[in-house]
């Protein structure tokens, strides 16, 4: 076996994640506001004036896919989807809202897509 035909590691993921393995996923971690309830996995996300993550209200540009649940009382940040593939039976938006097809589409053009 040559130098780099070897296996360098592997990884997994454990839990009620939001993204599918069909598309590597691109996590990230970003700063959330500060006691604004639970965010399920699933829960879409933008940016606030501040720059902190809060629920996607439909109309701005999303941010990501929560990932993990984050209780926002007590995590100062959450894990998301910044591009990847996400489970849409679990997407939701502000208010617990399911996503309209064009909300959908909106998702996808940020390169984000339901499967």
């Amino acid at each position: 076996m040559s130098l780099n035909e070897g296996v360098l590691g592997t990884f997994s993921f454990k839990g009620d994640h939001a993204h599918t393995m069909d598309h590597p996923p691109v996590l990230c971690s970003g700063a959330v506001k500060q006691n604004n309830g639970i965010y399920p996995a699933g829960l879409v996300l933008m940016r606030d004036g501040d720059g902190k993550l809060v629920p996607w209200d439909g109309a701005a540009t999303p941010t990501g896919v929560c990932d993990l649940p984050c209780d926002t009382a007590t995590l100062p940040a959450c894990v998301y989807l910044a591009h990847g593939t996400v489970r849409a039976a679990v997407l939701t938006k502000a208010g617990g809202a399911a996503l309209t097809a064009t909300e959908t589409a909106l998702l996808a053009q940020a390169t984000i897509h339901s499967v």
